[in-house]
């Protein structure tokens, strides 16, 4: 069974998101991701998605795209 790198669950996200991450200064918490995603004008579907995130640091923008890989598809059992 093949697995998923972090790096392609990045790929993955749409490009608002791809992009906001690139801005984003490390570790960051949600919170400050939801502020820069305000900031950058997100639109309200990307806010919401970014609002499901676990409270928690993200060490970089892999943490943060494996968390709303999981967030879309699930956590695989």
């Amino acid at each position: 069974m093949e697995t998923e790198s972090k790096s392609e669950y990045t790929t993955e996200l749409p490009v608002e998101i791809q992009k906001m991450l690139k801005n984003l200064d490390f570790p960051i918490e949600r919170n400050g991701i939801i502020e820069q995603a305000r900031k950058s004008k997100a639109i309200p579907d990307i806010l919401r998605e970014l609002g499901m995130l676990p409270d928690k640091k993200y060490n970089n923008a892999e943490d943060i795209a494996e968390e709303l890989h999981k967030t879309y598809m699930g956590v695989p059992a």
